[in-house]
Parts: C-alpha cells; sequence; structure tokens
C-alpha cells in the first residue's frame, strides 16, 4: 500500500515525494473535475495514467464522489474497463485551507477525443474502428449492468480512454451504483452525485430525478441512454451539448440507426440492453478488426 503522501510540488511535472510514479504532462480533456495526466514508474520508466481531482475540504462533493470512483475502479474488474493500480490521496495548506487530492494510478490511456485526433481514420476505415471500440464498451457497460447490477450513470465520450494498443477501456465511476428495484437506498450515489452528469446527458427520468422510475425500469436503462449519447458523440464528431442533439441521425451509420433508436426510447422499459448492442455491434466489426 502507498504511503499518505505529506508534500506536493504543485504544477505540470510534478513529483509526489511517496508516490513511486513521475507525473507527466496533463492532457486537454478529462471526465467531470478530474485531469489526467500521463507518467511513468520510478523504477522501471515504464508509461502509466495518472488522475487527480482536488477538493477544499473533506466534505467536498467531489472528493466524495472521486472515493466511490475509486473504490469501484479497484474492485471491479473486466477487460474493457480501466486497468487500476494505485491510488493514494495528499493533503496540502493553501494559506489556511486544507487542499485535498486524490491520485488514481492505471494502465496508460489517453482520451478517446484526443486519440481520434490522433489518428484522424475517415470513411470506412473510421467507421469500422468506432464499431471495434464500441462493441468493447458495450461489453463493459453489459458486465455492469446484467452480471454486476451496477449502474455507471454517465457513459459518454468523455468516459472512455484509450490503450497504447487502441483498445478502449470505460472509466469515470465516481457516480457508479448498485441496481436493486427493490432497495431504495441501492441507487446511493448516483442519486447523491447526479449534479456531477451533465444535463445533455441525461434521460428525461434521470433528469427529473424521478428514482420511483428508475427503481422499476431495467438495470440497463440509464446506461443505455449513455450509449446513445456515446454513439451520436463519436459519429458526429461533436460534444453533446443539448440532449435534443441527439434527434439529428444524418451522421449515424444506417446499420447502427435501429440500435441508435432503440437505445434512446423515451420509455426506459424499451431502451436496448447493452448485451444486445454486444451482439449487433459484433456484427458489424470488420474481419481484420475482430
Amino acid at each position: 500500500m502507498l504511503k499518505f503522501l505529506k508534500g506536493v510540488v504543485a504544477g505540470s511535472g510534478a513529483a509526489l515525494k511517496d508516490l513511486p510514479y513521475n507525473i507527466g504532462e496533463p492532457y486537454s480533456s478529462a471526465w467531470g473535475s478530474w485531469t489526467h495526466y500521463s507518467g511513468t514508474s520510478k523504477d522501471d520508466g515504464s508509461p502509466v495514467s495518472i488522475f487527480s481531482l482536488s477538493g477544499s475540504s473533506t466534505n467536498d462533493g467531489h472528493l466524495a464522489a472521486g472515493r466511490n470512483g475509486v473504490k469501484r475502479l479497484r474492485t471491479v474488474r473486466h477487460p474493457n474497463i480501466l486497468s487500476f493500480l494505485h491510488s493514494t490521496e495528499a493533503e496540502t495548506l493553501d494559506g489556511s485551507t486544507t487542499k485535498v487530492t486524490i491520485y488514481i494510478v492505471t494502465e496508460p490511456v489517453m482520451p478517446l477525443s484526443e486519440k481520434i485526433k490522433e489518428l484522424g481514420l475517415e470513411g470506412t476505415q473510421r467507421d469500422e474502428y468506432y464499431a471495434w471500440g464500441l462493441y468493447r464498451i458495450a461489453k463493459a457497460v453489459s458486465f455492469l449492468n446484467n452480471d454486476c447490477k451496477l449502474v455507471h450513470g454517465n457513459v459518454c465520450m468523455a468516459s472512455v480512454v484509450v490503450t497504447q494498443t487502441l483498445d478502449w477501456k470505460l472509466h469515470a465511476f465516481d457516480v457508479l451504483s448498485e441496481f436493486d428495484g427493490n432497495n431504495e437506498a441501492s441507487s446511493g450515489p448516483m442519486l447523491q452525485y447526479e449534479w456531477l452528469v451533465g444535463a445533455q446527458y441525461k434521460s428525461m427520468e434521470f433528469l427529473k430525478s424521478d428514482w420511483a422510475t428508475i427503481r422499476k425500469s431495467p438495470p440497463w436503462s440509464v446506461d443505455s441512454w449513455g450509449l446513445g449519447c456515446l454513439i451520436y458523440e463519436l459519429f458526429s464528431g461533436m460534444k453533446l451539448s443539448r440532449t435534443e442533439e441527439l434527434r439529428n441521425t444524418a451522421s449515424i451509420p444506417k446499420s447502427l440507426l435501429p440500435d441508435y433508436q432503440r437505445l434512446l426510447s423515451s420509455m426506459p422499459s424499451r431502451r436496448l440492453n447493452s448485451s444486445k448492442l454486444v451482439e449487433n455491434s459484433g456484427q458489424l466489426i470488420s474481419p481484420s478488426y475482430a
């Protein structure tokens, strides 16, 4: 286990005294209030990713949600979920205020949005790579929803990162919650931290905080909507800014359109199960990607 940090040298390229990793340059984007850095192991120089989140007090809501994310990422293991290596917290004094920073160290990845720009794929090659990645994220979401009875709560472009071998991984577990329709407390983190999720990514029942309807709905209903948001952001090439934009299907491939529309059904009970998206997106993958 890592020791709690006793000091922080702030800024890009900072070194954390008790952390056996060097922090490199930050990426330009990350989910929520996290900052995503490249990094290396002090032992052998191997690459890692380091995510940091700061708050002004131990009662800060961002920190509480971040701790939920750390706990979940540490315990939920799947080939299509970001691989956790270490985590720790640091306290520093900023004038009279104590600043708390959470650090998560993971396998080396970069934000999907930045990897897409770097690759510069077009046409059929682009669509096949997207189908391949979507297949893997759908597998991760299906594992959470169907096998673990968990709800991610904010599946979107920002919650996907890409490994050095171009595999897509799901992360950003701050809002991740148990799903039990018979237990009013089961959706705790999603209920507590729903303010972390942008309104444009919320289905109508989520936007209205209609927890009664959410509990009565299938365990995949919230995340199926999120998969629809991810598909829109992928193929439109734009970050979703308003829910209404999801109606614009001009950029969605015809082969994916029926699933896209079912993921975004206004009725939660009719939304496509993420496991079905796994089956269907798997059929869209070119043999060269399989």
